[in-house]
């Protein structure tokens, strides 16, 4: 049922009056709250993460573990970034920065981090503009400089993730000391009981209230004179509307700039159409094999339905293992069989690609959610265009040489594809001497707010320490990936991009753990979690039980 006018009122009266406090609230005292928080979660985190797999009717078991990692786990985990930050709150260790890059090094950090994420590496980079010395010092938003007077910011939540709401919202409670009005998406509001609890202590004070509702309600609240700030996860259209009262047109996103109708500060993350760019190379059978599920997950994680989920996969024009590539893809999506399209107008959109000829269905057409795949160039709008559903594209890329692809490659994605949240390369032996040049371009040269090197950029959502967001730059009227980052626990206040990379295959006899074939994700995730909020020594032994057997 949507709150009235007037509940929603007081909400927000009960917050502006509570903001002062919070503003004013010791580092202290915001750190008991916030480990009472992760209690919360670990209290509720089985019933979070199998009523969102229920919801969402997964239909296989150890697809589960999606729900875990991306609900209770990263939201217990980010919690504990934040807590280390507020208590610490130390200098960057210059051992950690790198002076020719311009870039820190942010993951892993703890010792369970290496063994849940083996080979995995995390670092930012920033503007040659800024030495180590200006990236150290301007850190923390308003924990750094400090504010007067409370506000209220409201967050739209996410309908996808679980711990998207969550994530947002607590970002902008510790950075900008502001309380929160937190709305949920309709497409997955059952998570409001989720939020009471896990918030209790929060809404108990008057910093935070959850709200459900439906687009009247957000109209309502985003033009609020008592909300301050807005924070968007979602479409860049429904962005637009809230700014502009429009959807804007090809012309108006061309504008140097465009006056507004809502001249609120507002911080958005607005999807991409998510490259995966795949460098040419000698790859074995295996190997075709281990990157085409890679590719698989990325796009059937979630069913599809992430801002960062793979759409088009750049490929080496006449490179030998192409057709291979898009074979074992086929293979893969096919064992795969079905998931559920549980987002309104996914199905709708599906259908009406079942009945273009450029288009081919993959698995059985008895299947509740065609997956589809396509040339690029037979449906150009999905350059520009997230599709948000379970269809590939592919894309060739003329070339002469490995150093002409990453250039050819690099201009296509950066220039002809739309949003500019995050980029997946592909690449053998990209730890080798002979490769650091290339592998160097794609980290410099891409123009993304994440660059993942052979792993799915996605990777870099459930790392606190990594900045999540567009591409620095993105104008009001062409808001592409959005502005602004989230997450971010040491609190950079200017990164330019996160850069996440591992080897070319994580292992000959065992996939990653968040791969959609591995059978194993719902048990393993679920102790991660549990270990995760306690660290006790019976879960790691459940962690490492699940892990092996």
């Amino acid at each position: 049922m949507n709150p009235s006018q007037l509940e929603l009122d007081r909400n927000i009266t009960t917050l502006r009056i509570n903001s002062s406090e919070l503003t004013k609230m010791s580092n202290k005292e915001l750190i008991v709250l916030l480990h009472k928080t992760i209690e919360n979660i670990q209290g509720i985190a089985y019933y979070w993460a199998t009523l969102s797999a229920e919801k969402k009717g997964i239909l296989q078991k150890h697809k589960e573990g999606e729900e875990w990692l991306g609900g209770p786990f990263v939201s217990i985990l980010s919690l504990q970034y934040y807590i280390d930050y507020l208590e610490n709150n130390d200098q960057l260790d210059v051992n950690k920065f790198d002076d020719t890059k311009n870039s820190y090094k942010v993951f892993p950090n703890k010792f369970i981090e290496k063994l849940t994420f083996p080979l995995l590496n995390a670092e930012i980079r920033f503007s040659k503009s800024m030495n180590f010395e200006q990236i150290n010092e301007y850190r923390g938003f308003k924990q750094r400089i400090g504010t007067n007077s409370g506000s209220v910011t409201l967050i739209l939540g996410a309908g996808n993730v679980s711990s998207i709401p969550f994530l947002d919202t607590i970002f902008h409670l510790v950075a900008n000391r502001s309380s929160i009005i937190l709305k949920l998406n309709p497409v997955n509001d059952y998570l409001n009981p989720v939020f009471q609890k896990v918030f209790h202590e929060f809404i108990e004070r008057g910093f935070i209230s959850v709200v459900n509702g439906d687009i009247p309600t957000s109209k309502y609240l985003t033009e609020h004179k008592s909300i301050d700030a807005i924070h968007l996860t979602g479409s860049n259209y429904t962005y637009e509307e809230i700014v502009y009262g429009r959807i804007l047109n090809d012309k108006e996103r061309k504008l140097s700039s465009l006056s507004k109708s809502n001249k609120k500060p507002i911080f958005t993350e607005l999807g991409n159409v998510t490259p995966i760019i795949v460098h040419p190379g000698k790859w074995s059978n295996s190997e075709i094999k281990f990157q085409a599920r890679k590719i698989v997950t990325a796009k059937l994680n979630n069913s599809g339905f992430n801002c960062i989920a793979a759409q088009v996969i750049v490929l080496p024009k006449g490179w030998s293992s192409n057709e291979k590539l898009k074979k074992y893809i086929k293979h893969y999506l096919k064992k795969i069989g079905d998931t559920t399209s549980y987002y309104p107008g996914a199905i709708e959109s599906l259908k009406k690609q079942q009945n273009n000829k450029n288009y081919e269905q993959i698995n059985e057409q008895v299947c509740s959610t065609p997956f589809m795949i396509s040339d690029l160039e037979s449906d150009e709008q999905f350059s520009v265009e997230e599709v948000w559903n379970s269809t590939l594209y592919f894309k060739e890329i003329e070339y002469t040489d490995y150093e002409s692809f990453a250039n050819n490659s690099i201009d296509y994605v950066n220039n002809e594809l739309w949003g500019n949240l995050g980029a997946t390369v592909l690449i053998k032996d990209s730890k080798k001497k002979r490769n650091s040049e290339v592998v160097e371009s794609y980290k410099h040269k891409l123009n993304y707010g994440t660059i993942a090197i052979n792993e799915w950029a996605a990777i870099a959502f459930i790392i606190p320490t990594m900045p999540w967001g567009g591409f620095p730059g993105n104008k009001d009227n062409d808001i592409q990936s959005g502005q602004g980052f989230v997450h971010n626990s040491l609190f950079f206040e200017s990164p330019l991009k996160g850069i996440v990379e591992t080897n070319f295959r994580f292992s000959r006899f065992i996939d990653p753990p968040w791969f959609v074939n591995n059978k194993k994700a719902h048990r393993l995730f679920k102790n991660l979690t549990y270990y995760q909020a306690n660290n006790s020594k019976i879960n790691f032994i459940k962690l490492l039980f699940s892990t092996l057997i």
